[in-house]
């Protein structure tokens, strides 16, 4: 007797499934043998996906990074700086120029992917080597024109209230920035500490901006700018006739027109020690008087204050009041200076760079020579030098890449500085050497960009040469 096996027949379920992993692995199949390489990030900078192109740029295999921040492997060096992070800041498409641990330059671009309510659900990013970019250059040309011109509408259709040199990439802002977004919902009074031109004034009108009083005004004063009698009435206003050229209306002080919102007191160290008094009396107090009047008005403001001195040293030298100092240093927040956080340097001037172009319909770019002149600069003005820089070598500039020679003159190493230096002054003779050969190297760098050209025109051995420049050249990473 035979038996009958009924034989099971797939159901559609299974088919779906099966021609769903057979599609899945053919786009797979697809963006692997792409030689750029593509990467996608979600919304917290955690890598989901990345081609096999990345093998031969980080010498990783793609299955290695999944599951990996972006800042983390910005820190480790595997690519600096991290394009991903900044998008997900800026929520724009950004292009950057970018270095692999294996001394790669790569051109990076970034897209945000939105949802609906104008959140991002993933970033995705594409890296070319420099190198391809040489054989593609008339087709880039035109891909970048329109982009320009793409850019230019979109940001016709949109206002961005994010000030540009908040960018940043590096360990140092990043904790800046978690210590922002922990006091700013807060009254505390928050002092602001760095050299003139860090950000001061940025942060704190950011710090406005994340509070409950973003929906007042944001008052700003130097101290150090306005004469003691006038910053008195800018501070608190005054009644008519309070003094001789008073105006017959009198006038309303910052205290009072920014009740609700912020007032921020830069160079906080520069003023008297009777308007200190004052100004004590008023945080104490939470009211005040105008110039000649009797009224009490209540100060519903929020102080932030900044300055570049040194506090303390003031407070030991009787200059600065010990009491108003505990007032207005609820808690105090140091700005490092630009050379103390190097890794911003290039997020900011390609942020700088554009926002140029944009305003003079320019297409400057800067040449990997400049780039990596800017990381050896120590940036004594600080993020407004760099902007005040970025501006002016593209007004000067005659082609559309920018050069060394392009640079203001104090910014461009000169062997001939050494020299002089060597001429005038006496030093032991090792550091003598040690000098010329440092300023050798770090010329001979800046010209060849490469190690194996260096020791051909210094005349020494490769290796040696490499370990000159590891020892002379802070951004040096090898080839």
């Amino acid at each position: 007797m035979d038996l009958a096996i009924d034989k099971v027949s797939p159901s559609p379920s299974d088919d779906l499934n099966l021609s769903i992993r057979l599609l899945r692995e053919e786009y797979e199949a697809i963006i692997n043998s792409i030689y750029d390489e593509i990467l996608v990030a979600d919304r917290n900078g955690v890598v989901i996906f990345v081609n096999k192109a990345c093998e031969r740029l980080y010498n990783k295999k793609s299955g290695e990074l999944i599951g990996l921040n972006v800042k983390d492997l910005a820190k480790q060096g595997l690519f600096s700086p991290s394009i991903t992070d900044v998008v997900l800041k800026t929520k724009q498409t950004e292009t950057i120029l970018q270095t692999t641990k294996t001394g790669k330059k790569m051109l990076v671009t970034a897209v945000p992917i939105m949802n609906d309510k104008n959140e991002i659900v993933k970033v995705v990013s594409n890296s070319r080597e420099m190198t391809e970019l040489l054989s593609l250059r008339k087709e880039l040309d035109e891909k970048e024109r329109l982009i320009q011109l793409y850019t230019r509408e979109i940001k016709k259709l949109t206002t961005s209230t994010l000030d540009e040199s908040m960018l940043y990439v590096s360990a140092k802002m990043e904790n800046i920035s978690s210590l922002i977004h922990k006091v700013a919902a807060s009254d505390l009074s928050i002092l602001l500490l760095g050299e003139s031109g860090v950000g001061k004034t940025m942060i704190a009108n950011v710090i406005h901006n994340m509070s409950h009083r973003r929906n007042g005004l944001f008052q700003v004063i130097n101290c150090s700018a306005i004469p003691e009698t006038l910053l008195e009435s800018e501070l608190f206003g005054y009644v008519k006739g309070a003094f001789t050229g008073a105006t017959s209306q009198g006038k309303t002080g910052l205290f009072e027109l920014a009740k609700g919102g912020t007032i921020f007191l830069d160079e906080i160290g520069d003023i008297s020690p009777q308007l200190q008094i004052k100004l004590l009396q008023v945080l104490q107090d939470r009211k005040f008087r105008k110039i000649g009047g009797v009224t009490e008005i209540t100060a519903e403001v929020r102080i932030i204050t900044a300055t570049n001195q040194d506090i303390m040293t003031k407070i030991k030298n009787k200059q600065f009041r010990e009491d108003l100092y505990y007032r207005i240093n609820g808690i105090s927040i140091r700005v490092p200076p630009l050379r103390e956080r190097k890794e911003d340097i290039g997020v900011l001037a390609q942020s700088f760079l554009e926002h140029t172009n944009l305003k003079y319909g320019f297409n400057k770019k800067l040449s990997s020579e400049v780039v990596d002149l800017f990381y050896d600069y120590p940036w004594p003005g600080n993020i407004r030098e760099l902007k005040s820089v970025i501006e002016r070598i593209c007004l000067v500039s005659d082609d559309d890449i920018i050069v060394i020679k392009d640079l203001p003159e104090n910014m461009i190493p000169r062997l001939i500085n050494t020299k002089d230096s060597l001429l005038n002054n006496v030093y032991p003779l090792r550091q003598a050497l040690e000098m010329v050969e440092r300023e050798m190297f770090k010329t001979a760098y800046i010209n060849y960009k490469n190690s194996y050209k260096v020791a051909e025109v210094l005349g020494v051995s490769q290796p040696t040469a490499y370990r000159k420049l590891r020892k002379y050249i802070t951004q040096f990473t090898g080839e």
